[in-house]
């Protein structure tokens, strides 16, 4: 046996090689789309026209290569391993393009689709051997051959993934760019597994003749020999076919193209055209390009006078600088929602709501586009109802303070006839002293409820403000029978308060616990201090008093609602003003056997790192 030699048309090569990268592309065009398609059979059928386009470039490739091989013996090529490569190629390309079309993939679809193809590919060329026929047997040496088959799986595995790696449910056909790399790659697989593996192919001149397969006489034109000049009259049709899928696919891109085009027109025409609120396109000096329907009826301006005309012309002086910060922002590729104010050409203001999106081509942005709503009605609303909430507020209150008044005016004026009348009693005297502080404790806390002086915060320790609030109210507990007990946990930092408005809003609380046990005459109040997480403080006041009702509870604070028989609310009303200003909150809850239970949580400055003060204890005053 003597080895034969050949020698290689470099120009049928290079053809391979080009038909392998060729079909490449136009199938991972094709495969592309059908991923994005959600109907079946137009989906299945790309799928199969992409299946079929690739095995025909893959099957085209090795006999183009064939061709190129000039051996020393006439050859011919068997049919049925001829037309049994090509199926094996087509259905192969289908397996792994069905694992690759889909809107998310995984690295399992992508090792299958590989190996599919990868497979396929080796399998084809090595049947396509088969179909040799010619004075020489084939053998092949073992190292060019394993790797000739893991050129053709690694190598279509990387151009899979890097094809249609970063394809998502929503995002666009993949890109050129993309097509492009994983054509050359794919082609690369296709081309270099077939040249490897004719590197591990060896003809052994003088062999017997081919052991044919006996067929029945319906397929017997199987067993006819295919000529290299009949094979490539096969591939010139082959490239024909080729030459109109990826013709095809350039008129159904454009196609889709033009539909996408002409669908974002008309969006873009509902949405700019037909709003009805002022939409406009400025060029980055802030000059208008254009403006829809809606100019004239919001601005009295034609689209034509607003043509080239700067935004700062319609804004009153005062409000440029803030705009022009603004549109800067809007230039730089953030978006902006603000309120402005705009004139119009009659020369009335208008409150317009504004939103400034850039517009990009690429990563620059190119123009702004704004849309102003009218909000002048809306301002004119709010501002009613801000004037009638005051008035009604105002109206309450003076009805509140006149009729809190007028009351223990009623009683001093009754005893002053009485004494015109000749009618002296000691008692008269203390009666209408009392009724005359009544009203003096109406109009201080009035005063105190509109008083809008600076405070003069100051770190303070809570036991310590709270002790001096204790000491304040500890006459009134003693007269009233009742006992107070504190409980303060040890070690509590220091609060950053203004002493003297705080001090009044604990003795308001305390005292209202206090009288709220006159009916029963005894009881405690509990007064507790503890941290509340690690930012807070928590003042707890706890009474055994008649409690209150859920529908009072809800309308604690309004000034002259109060549960005692000549309470104002207004104290409470204070309280709740204080304990705001120090960002705390007022919480009312009830006791669990009897009683009220009043929780202040005012904010630590600093959190848990507060200074300590060393305050504790738990003892009865």
């Amino acid at each position: 046996m003597e080895y034969a030699h050949g020698h290689y048309n470099y120009a049928l090569v290079v053809l391979s090689v080009v038909i392998a990268v060729a079909a490449s592309y136009g199938s991972l065009d094709l495969t592309g789309r059908a991923s994005k398609l959600h109907e079946r059979s137009r989906k299945y059928a790309l799928i199969s026209v992409s299946a079929i386009t690739l095995g025909l470039g893959i099957w085209s490739m090795h006999f183009v290569g064939m061709l190129a091989l000039k051996l020393p013996h006439p050859v011919t090529y068997h049919l049925m391993w001829t037309l049994f490569s090509l199926l094996l190629a087509i259905g192969s390309s289908f397996l792994a393009i069905l694992f690759v079309c889909r809107s998310e993939l995984s690295l399992l679809r992508f090792s299958m689709a590989g190996l599919c193809m990868g497979g396929g590919i080796a399998t084809m060329h090595y049947v396509g051997m088969e179909a040799i026929r010619s004075g020489c047997t084939i053998h092949y040496e073992l190292l060019p051959f394993v790797i000739s088959i893991l050129i053709a799986i690694v190598v279509s595995y990387w151009a899979l993934y890097l094809t249609f790696r970063l394809q998502k449910k929503d995002s666009p056909p993949i890109g050129d760019k993309a097509k492009t790399g994983g054509a050359l790659l794919l082609g690369g697989a296709i081309s270099g597994m077939h040249y490897t593996g004719m590197k591990a192919s060896h003809f052994m001149s003088y062999s017997p003749p081919y052991p044919e397969v006996s067929l029945s006489e319906s397929w017997h034109f199987l067993q006819t020999p295919l000529s290299p000049g009949v094979l490539a009259v096969w591939m010139g049709v082959t490239g024909f076919f080729l030459i109109v899928v990826l013709l095809g696919g350039a008129f159904i891109d454009r196609k889709l193209a033009l539909e996408s085009a002409k669908s974002s027109i008309l969006q873009f025409d509902a949405l700019y055209n037909n709003n009805p609120d002022l939409v406009c396109t400025f060029d980055l000096e802030g000059k208008f390009l254009h403006a829809n329907q809606a100019a004239k009826r919001l601005t009295g301006y034609t689209q034509e006078e607003l043509r080239g005309r700067s935004y700062r012309s319609l804004l009153p002086p005062d409000r440029i600088a803030a705009s022009n910060r603004l549109f800067e922002m809007v230039k730089q590729g953030q978006a902006q929602h603000f309120e402005s104010v705009f004139l119009h050409k009659h020369g009335h203001l208008l409150d317009l709501s504004v939103t400034g999106i850039p517009m990009r081509q690429g990563e620059q942005v190119v123009a702004v586009i704004a849309i102003f709503k009218d909000i002048t009605q809306h301002k004119q609303n709010e501002e009613h109802y801000r004037k009638s909430d005051k008035l009604g507020m105002a109206g309450q209150l003076a009805a509140g303070v006149a009729h809190e008044i007028r009351n223990p005016l009623t009683t001093i004026k009754g005893f002053v006839q009485l004494l015109r009348g000749g009618a002296v009693k000691e008692e008269f005297y203390e009666i209408m002293s009392s009724e005359i502080m009544h009203i003096d404790r109406i109009i201080t806390e009035f005063l105190l409820l509109a008083n809008h002086q600076q405070s003069e915060y100051v770190r303070t320790n809570p036991a310590e403000l709270m002790g001096q609030v204790l000491t304040l109210v500890q006459s009134q507990a003693n007269m009233n029978n009742v006992a107070i007990e504190t409980q303060f946990e040890p070690e509590l930092p220091e609060l950053l308060v203004d002493r003297n408005k705080l001090k009044q809003a604990f003795v308001n609380l305390v005292k209202n616990a206090i009288e709220s046990m006159t009916m029963s005459g005894r009881g405690t109040v509990k007064v507790e201090i503890r941290r509340k997480g690690g930012t807070d403080m928590l003042f707890r006041i706890t009474d055994e008093g008649i409690g209150i009702s859920s529908e009072m509870k809800a309308k604690l604070g309004e000034p002259f609602y109060s549960t005692k028989e000549k309470g104002t609310g207004l104290g409470l009303m204070v309280c709740y003003k204080i304990i705001n200003e120090h960002q705390g909150h007022i919480e009312y809850s009830d006791a669990p056997v009897r009683g009220t239970i009043v929780e202040v949580t005012l904010p630590v400055p600093g959190g848990a790192g507060g200074e300590c003060t060393g305050i504790s204890g738990t003892n009865d005053v």
